[in-house]
């Protein structure tokens, strides 16, 4: 029955942070249900962080809570290495969708970026993006090892990555390759940290980059050609988004093909975070 502290977690931070963000409804009654629901996520989030250690030291015995999930940051500039790492990478993936684009004519032109759509696409990067890591890769990959072993986690962590992102608002053609998408892409991450011994910090970089820079593309620095096939840009001709496109799930199934040495030793570095007396869960 190890699995009934992580669920109950889940039970009640959620309805906490609802709870708490209806009170902003009493002083401003005019407030849209969408800001109602980042401000609940938020104080959510604020929740989880501030119940992470004492999670960690009881539930993992660990002293070192940010160590464990790979936040260790007593050396700045290997953290920050492992961060640009992960963010080049992003980097390039994006640029080979942009020049094959480009090499079928399907880039009308290159725009300039305004200033406040930089801000917003660093305030994707440290704040939305930084915050489903922690969360992700860090403690559910880590609750995951421990009741379900490394290799059975990573596929339920990145399973759980994946329904997290569900809309309702696309069709059901287009949900399946979006979700499809995004467990891949949860799978490399995962490896990413694998790649980084544990550290945190590159998968930061690789999900902030593609994050932030496709946020820009997608207001107006890159104006892509209407004959451009949508099915290379989104799941949809009214979503666009590469993690459900064609080309996007292509390239995904490309880096875990290449790297799939790395997932032997997964366990290696998320594992050796879990305290020793669950060594047995282990496969």
């Amino acid at each position: 029955m190890q699995w009934i502290p992580t669920l109950t977690l889940f039970l009640f931070l959620y309805p906490a942070g609802w709870i708490v963000s209806h009170f902003f409804y009493i002083f401003d009654r005019g407030i849209s249900p969408n800001n109602l629901s980042i401000i609940g996520t938020l104080i959510s989030f604020i929740l989880f962080l501030a119940v992470l250690p004492s999670w960690g030291s009881i539930r993992w015995k660990t002293n070192n809570l940010w160590l464990s999930i790979g936040l260790d940051v007593n050396n700045k500039f290997s953290a920050l290495r492992i961060f640009f790492s992960g963010f080049i990478f992003s980097v390039f993936l994006i640029f080979i969708l942009c020049i094959f684009c480009f090499i079928c004519g399907w880039i009308d032109r290159l725009d300039y970026i305004k200033f406040t759509e930089l801000l917003n696409a660093i305030l994707l990067i440290v704040g939305i993006v930084f915050a489903e890591e922690i969360v992700f890769r860090g403690w559910l990959m880590e609750e995951m090892a421990l009741l379900f072993g490394v290799r059975r986690g990573i596929i339920l962590q990145s399973t759980i990555f994946s329904l997290a992102h569900f809309r309702s608002d696309i069709s059901l053609l287009a949900l399946i390759p979006f979700l499809t998408g995004l467990f891949l892409f949860g799978l490399v991450l995962t490896l990413r940290r694998t790649i980084d011994r544990g550290a945190l910090w590159g998968c930061v970089g690789l999900h902030g980059g593609l994050v932030g820079i496709w946020y820009l593309i997608d207001s107006g620095m890159v104006v892509f050609s209407i004959d451009t096939p949508y099915f290379l840009l989104g799941p949809s001709r009214n979503m666009v988004n590469p993690i459900g496109s064609v080309f996007g799930i292509i390239i995904l199934l490309g880096t875990l093909f290449f790297q799939r040495r790395l997932f032997a030793r997964t366990g290696r570095f998320l594992a050796s975070t879990v305290n020793a007396s669950f060594k047995d869960e282990m496969p």
